[in-house]
């Protein structure tokens, strides 16, 4: 395995400030990677996002493996610097090593391995999708290029991708299969704007609102289901716009975020919110997806039985996390999710280590192997 060449694609990719939607240099670095390779390769703009679809091979059987180069601001106090990787008791620190430029490294690394092999009983076509604007889940990314590909009548089997998954700590100990619903909520309490020595007279709505929110995180929507989670509601702002002492205004908001597992719906849940709402508190939504299982059983198995070779143990499977481009690619294919440690995602001094970024190059190379001969 080679191992040097996953931490040099690592270090490269990190020292692109690929912020969302930025990322074409990163896009470009990929793309001639893989031209190397053999891969013919599409750069694809779309309003102005870049996105990369490659392929290589004359197979009607496509494996594809898709991630994404941007990364989210990496905030302040950083103990080193962002954009540089740097390399410290076995951990490799930078914005975006875990999420996913690192995954992404290894998997770049694996195909390159999967391609010098001198002959194998099989050769399938392996394709790869990124894109610049998961962080924003925006219009301009996988969304697009599926539509690309839809058009182009491009076929694919099966697709991995080397997302931030893991609940755990380890990489590559965890399968994605299908992502919860999520449906966020803007509520708005109306109240009358009065000196705050006169709260009690006139009714402080504040006060209420607040009891009102807690009501709903003490909700408890259900217990999961036999492929979900529980349900979860957080609150994600609390806003009076209010920057004296001494008033009561009159309009107070709040938002809120529900992942939910596959017993509700967007209607079942909003009809929730507006049942428990006060008269003085209106409720607004904004609906993203519902939830889904992205891979039908046998790509699943695949996966396992490939990885529980690999790591010596069988991974769990699951659908905790994050909505992720698995909602998009399960339009054309089944698709799975394989990576990186969650928790890591998005933090300041992100890292991965290591032992994780050989772990994760030899699960990737490994599902190359095995998806050679497996029939699906």
């Amino acid at each position: 395995m080679s191992d040097d060449l996953q931490v040099r694609i690592l270090r490269d990719l990190v020292s692109f400030e690929t912020i969302t939607p930025n990322g074409k240099t990163a896009i470009s670095y990929a793309s001639n990677f893989l031209q190397t390779l053999g891969f013919q390769c599409f750069e694809l703009t779309f309003g102005g996002v870049a996105n990369l679809y490659a392929r290589l091979g004359e197979s009607s059987r496509n494996l594809s493996f898709a991630g994404h180069v941007d990364v989210v601001p990496p905030g302040t106090n950083w103990k080193f610097p962002p954009f540089t990787l740097t390399l410290d008791n076995g951990r490799f620190y930078g914005r975006g090593t875990n999420d996913m430029k690192g995954p992404l490294a290894a998997c770049l690394a694996a195909i390159r391995d999967f391609c010098s092999l001198k002959s194998s009983p099989i050769s399938p076509s392996l394709s790869v999708i990124l894109t610049s604007d998961e962080e924003l889940m925006g219009d301009n990314g996988t969304k697009k290029v599926i539509d690309f590909l839809m058009k182009k009548n491009e076929k694919i089997d099966g697709c991995v991708l080397c997302e931030s998954c893991c609940p755990n700590d380890v990489s590559g100990s965890y399968i994605k299969i299908g992502c919860r619903g999520s449906l966020n909520v803007n509520l708005s309490s109306h109240g009358t704007q009065c000196h705050v020595v006169n709260g009690k007279i006139s009714g402080n709505h504040l006060q209420k609102f607040i009891s009102f929110l807690n009501s709903l995180l003490d909700e408890k929507l259900d217990m999961g289901s036999e492929k979900f989670p529980p349900s979860t509601m957080e609150i994600t702002s609390i806003d009076v716009g209010n920057y004296t002492r001494n008033i009561i205004p009159n309009l107070a908001t709040a938002k809120l975020n529900i992942r939910f597992n596959d017993l509700w719906n967007f209607e079942k849940l909003e009809q929730l919110i507006k049942g428990k709402s006060p008269k003085n508190v209106e409720a607004s939504f904004e609906r993203f997806y519902e939830a889904m299982i992205c891979s039908g059983q046998k790509f699943i198995n695949l996966i396992e039985a490939s990885m529980s070779k690999t790591n010596g143990v069988k991974p769990e499977v699951g659908t905790l996390g994050g909505n992720s481009d698995a909602i998009f690619i399960r339009k054309i294919t089944d698709v799975v999710e394989v990576g990186s440690p969650i928790s890591g995602a998005h933090i300041v001094d992100e890292f991965i280590t290591g032992k994780d970024l050989i772990r994760l190059q030899k699960i990737y190379y490994n599902i190359m192997c095995d998806f050679a001969s497996y029939n699906l």
